[in-house]
């Protein structure tokens, strides 16, 4: 099969008057136009997206928690969380997961509490991985039955699953040094708010509250939010550090000295008040970062076109604007979730593929909508 698209995303950017032959699935040539019969004219051939960070369990209250102060929105999010009815979470799993789809998304890292979402990503088609949380605020001093319970929850799930804590205030530190230091990976919110690090270097805020009537005893480690988690080996090459909104820059520094990736959601982070996460210093600095569509609940429809603008609309308050070069990388590159295989348009990958409505660059390619995306089957 060989495609002749006006312009193909390459790793170095957009490129036009290139056709990319294929044998067996996997691309064997990348080569000037050898005619000017173009089979897919009007179009830009590009990976399809990965959904870095996705709760499609919460796609049922989309547009229903209308409060812009990320505390106030998570007490409403767990307050309304078990009132749902199971079969209707289940009903809008499959939805969201087939919209993913539909919208160019092949891959998900997916978070996940309820039942459902290995269902739903195996009877669309969605690859990817599920990282089945765990928190233990209720059961702080004795967290095994709790974590055996989870384990046992998603021990028949046919897509790759990880236990992972919440965050670093739900989860009791010996529970995330225990997942921590296993060797599988990792993902974890962290670094959201500002209160998170309030809490760690001072014992003080909505965090300390939370603990306090819980009746929970927490030795204030002094640190950020990032550096508690190194001190329970947290950080490393196989851990997904979602959010890092209020992460300082020597935070950062040590995040990229350990090696994780990062999951960026901004439309959520704009929603919910977050501070503005340094994307272009932490790219600088080599961390992989992928985008993320978050919940519905928090960043509303499925759409990675609007998550990229959202990213640059965001970044120009950073300390570094990020590029739509560098925002279409973040929403397709595959290795800031485990297990997904290269699936850049390079000679010996056997990419997913989308023909996007043609655009000269990727200013004009972040402008265009779900509608506009065309699937391409390579294999």
């Amino acid at each position: 099969m060989i495609l002749r698209p006006d312009a193909v995303v390459l790793p170095t950017g957009i490129e036009k008057g290139l056709e990319v032959c294929f044998s067996g699935g996997v691309i064997d040539a990348i080569r000037p136009w050898t005619s000017e019969s173009r089979n897919e004219s009007g179009f830009v051939l590009s990976p399809k997206f990965v959904n870095a960070h996705s709760h499609l369990e919460y796609f049922d209250l989309l547009g229903a928690i209308s409060i812009s102060d990320y505390w106030s929105w998570i007490t409403e999010l767990t307050n309304r969380k078990h009132e749902r009815d199971p079969a209707t979470v289940t009903q809008t799993i499959l939805e969201a997961a087939r919209l993913n789809l539909r919208t160019g998304v092949w891959a998900i890292a997916e978070w996940s509490d309820w039942e459902g979402s290995d269902a739903a990503m195996s009877e669309v088609g969605l690859d990817g991985v599920i990282f089945q949380e765990v928190i233990t605020i209720r059961e702080w001093a004795s967290p095994s039955n709790k974590l055996d319970a989870v384990k046992a929850k998603v021990a028949g799930n046919s897509t790759p699953t990880y236990v992972t804590p919440h965050a670093p205030f739900t989860v009791s530190p010996a529970v995330i040094a225990e997942l921590a230091t296993a060797g599988e990976a990792l993902s974890i919110h962290v670094a959201e708010t500002d209160e998170e690090n309030s809490f760690y270097l001072r014992g003080a805020g909505p965090i300390a509250e939370l603990y306090a009537a819980a009746g929970i005893e927490f030795q204030t480690p002094g640190k950020t939010a990032i550096e508690y988690l190194d001190d329970l080996g947290a950080l490393h090459s196989k851990t997904q550090l979602v959010h890092l909104c209020a992460a300082t820059d020597e935070d950062i520094d040590l995040v990229a000295e350990r090696g994780c990736s990062v999951a960026h959601c901004p439309r959520s982070n704009v929603a919910l008040g977050c501070p503005v996460p340094q994307i272009g210093e932490m790219i600088d600095r080599g961390i992989r970062v992928g985008l993320g569509l978050d919940s519905a609940a928090s960043s509303g429809e499925i759409d990675m076109f609007a998550e990229m603008r959202a990213a640059l609309r965001l970044s120009t308050s950073a300390k570094r604007t990020v590029t739509s070069g560098q925002a279409w990388t973040m929403a397709t590159r595959t290795d800031t979730a485990p297990g997904l295989d290269d699936n850049s348009v390079t000679k010996g990958t056997a990419p997913r593929l989308m023909l996007i409505e043609s655009a000269p660059d990727f200013d004009s390619l972040i402008s265009r909508s779900p509608e506009q995306v065309h699937e391409i089957h390579s294999k």
